[in-house]
């Protein structure tokens, strides 16, 4: 069978010279080109199944296929934990950085009080040294001596369930 597509013209009536129309005329040649008979499909032909055996490996060959097979295993598990050291590493400094911007702060806010601490004393010194607060300066003329209170008996309750423990004391005041 050949596979050339045929002319729908027959042989005689084709022209030897190139005429200005040829041009057209052979792309509707070539458009019309097509087979008209094409071979039928119901025929039954048998289908030959593809050889899908592999070829037997040599020796000298498996080694080698095991360590390309290990090797990519191994790639793979080391480009997973670059992955994750590098997204830990990258966590780790966003971390940092925005408890050190906190710490920054708070030392701002601290110098900022210590400030604001060291004013209020010194406003409160010139306050006391204007006579008209009626304020007086220490002397032992003017100091009260107190006398400590008695001391007062302490109560024992006679439904006592439990000794408390010796070191849980609590304190008696400050």
């Amino acid at each position: 069978m050949n596979a050339a597509p045929r002319s729908v013209m027959p042989q005689g009536r084709r022209s030897k010279r190139p005429t200005a129309n040829s041009r057209v005329t052979r792309s509707r040649a070539a458009a019309s080109s097509m087979p008209t008979h094409l071979p039928s499909i119901t025929a039954r032909q048998k289908v030959e199944k593809l050889n899908t055996a592999q070829p037997p490996v040599p020796i000298w060959l498996s080694p080698l296929l095991f360590l390309q097979r290990s090797s990519d295993i191994v790639t793979f598990v080391l480009v997973a934990m670059t992955l994750a050291l590098y997204s830990w590493t990258v966590y780790t400094q966003q971390q940092w950085s925005q408890e050190y911007r906190k710490l920054e702060n708070l030392q701002r806010d601290e110098r900022h009080l210590t400030t604001t601490n060291a004013v209020i004393k010194d406003q409160l010194a010139q306050q006391a040294e204007k006579p008209a607060t009626g304020l007086v300066s220490p002397s032992p003329a003017n100091t009260i001596f107190l006398t400590p209170a008695p001391q007062r008996q302490v109560r024992s309750n006679s439904t006592n369930t439990a000794d408390p423990e010796p070191g849980a004391k609590a304190p008696l005041g400050y």
